[in-house]
């Protein structure tokens, strides 16, 4: 209509929700004030600068967003060196909400540090602004985002996706996943597309049952594959982490210097613990207790494993069904778990027992002793020290028969080699995208 260009700018310290319009400056393509607003002693937005900066360089760029998006900030910090120029997003469906995006592209959104006021941020947002011409955002680290479209409601949409899209990549990084990477699997090729037709033998005799064989395989691979993330059914989590590239940064805490781990979940699978370890220790224990263990360990065990069972609550139930009669145990063992043992007479009831051991009968009870009440502590999980310590051993020996092979999670390997730190021999470059770590020490419990 050949009027021109007029920019509305909010005021400063105004809440969004308690602005009307006659609180809004109208300000000529020169920043000069055309019409102030009505309300009194308002200021423009610190932001005006950046306004302009985007309104000259994004000539289709009819509105202006700035949040300070809890999910817009955490996303700047997926680099924990915080020296990351941009932030990559890809196979994502709400890439189509951003503009000039498909599912399938990859979106870098530029990250400038952040300044003590914001109208300092305005260099560096036109440096990255003409740099990234394809992408209608900019990321300001630990602050924010500035977002921008053809129109109010295009902007208002476009900010939503970013903001959407934001959130998914800090929850992928909780997953152990890079938001960046192309996945391996379980998304659209054109490739596959194309060669679709080779490897179902297209125009051949028995097509039908090709499809209908190549079908049930796949459903058969849905119902059997393992859950994500160490679900209670899987003793390997490769599936959860199958990408075109490991992860270049594992989840650490900042600076950390010495990290303390678990092992289930952690090194190995839970699953492993309870389908291999557990079961494990109750197919060998008879053969351990007779054939593996001393009289004197024996005693030792059985006295430790009875302090295992008074350290319990009063109502729990491996406590009640020993002493309750739901177990089937001599009354000598009852009376042994009813009179408390301390620090104080350990010694002398160690002593007491190892007398009385000298009759082979004693000593056929205390062993059949140890094996009631590590069927009982097991039975409902206990984490007794005292049993821990002979499940522990006898994993050691099965270890060392071949009897037992160890589970360990694909990615802890490489996240050890992460964890040492560069090697000068052979990290002689280090890249951006894939920073040097610096070194931890890792210990391991059990």
């Amino acid at each position: 209509e050949n009027r021109p260009y007029r920019v509305f700018v909010a005021p400063s310290g105004v809440q969004k929700e308690d602005m009307v319009g006659d609180d809004v400056f109208e300000l000529d393509m020169d920043r000069n004030v055309v019409a102030p607003p009505k309300t009194p002693d308002l200021r423009q937005s610190a932001c005006t600068p950046l306004w302009y900066v985007v309104y000259r360089h994004v000539p289709t760029a009819m509105c202006v967003i700035h949040t300070h998006s809890m999910h817009a900030q955490m996303a700047t910090l997926l680099d924990p060196t915080e020296k990351a120029t941009t932030l990559k997003i890809t196979h994502l469906e709400m890439l189509k909400g951003v503009g000039n995006h498909s599912y399938d592209s990859v979106l870098e959104i530029p990250i400038i540090d952040n300044r003590p006021t914001e109208d300092l941020l305005a260099s560096q947002l036109e440096r990255v602004i003409l740099k990234y011409p394809k992408c209608n955002a900019v990321l300001v680290r630990r602050h924010g985002v500035y977002v921008w479209g053809d129109s109010w409601e295009q902007a208002k949409a476009q900010c939503e996706s970013f903001d959407y899209l934001f959130e998914s990549a800090v929850k992928m990084k909780s997953m152990g996943l890079d938001c960046g990477l192309v996945p391996v699997s379980g998304t659209y090729r054109e490739e596959e597309e194309r060669n679709d037709g080779k490897e179902r033998g297209v125009g051949r005799e028995g097509d039908d049952e090709t499809m209908q064989a190549e079908e049930k395989k796949e459903d058969v691979a849905a119902t059997t594959a393992a859950p994500a993330f160490n679900g209670a059914a899987s003793s390997d989590n490769q599936i959860d982490l199958r990408l075109a590239t490991p992860t270049t940064i594992p989840l650490l805490p900042r600076d950390a210097k010495h990290l303390l781990l678990d092992i289930e979940g952690t090194t190995t699978s839970i699953a492993f613990v309870k389908d291999t370890l557990f079961p494990y220790v109750l197919t060998h224990l008879d053969d351990h207790v007779h054939n593996q263990m001393t009289n004197d360990e024996i005693i030792d065990t059985m006295v430790g494993l009875i302090k295992d069972v008074q350290s319990l609550n009063h109502d729990h139930p491996t406590k009640k069904e020993l002493l309750n009669g739901t177990k089937d145990i001599p009354a000598s063992l009852v009376q042994l778990l009813l009179n408390p043992i301390d620090d104080d007479n350990t010694t002398a009831i160690l002593a007491y027992l190892r007398l009385q051991s000298e009759t082979l009968s004693k000593m056929d009870q205390y062993k059949q002793n140890v094996l009631s009440l590590v069927q009982a502590l097991m039975s409902h999980d206990v984490k007794g020290t005292t049993l821990k310590s002979l499940q522990g051993n006898m994993w050691k020996r099965g270890y060392h028969s071949g009897q037992l092979q160890g589970h360990v999670y694909s990615d802890f390997l490489p996240f050890l080699h992460w964890c040492r730190g560069p090697d000068p021999t052979t990290d002689a470059k280090t890249t951006q995208d894939a920073p040097a770590a610096p070194p931890v020490r890792i210990s391991i419990y059990s």
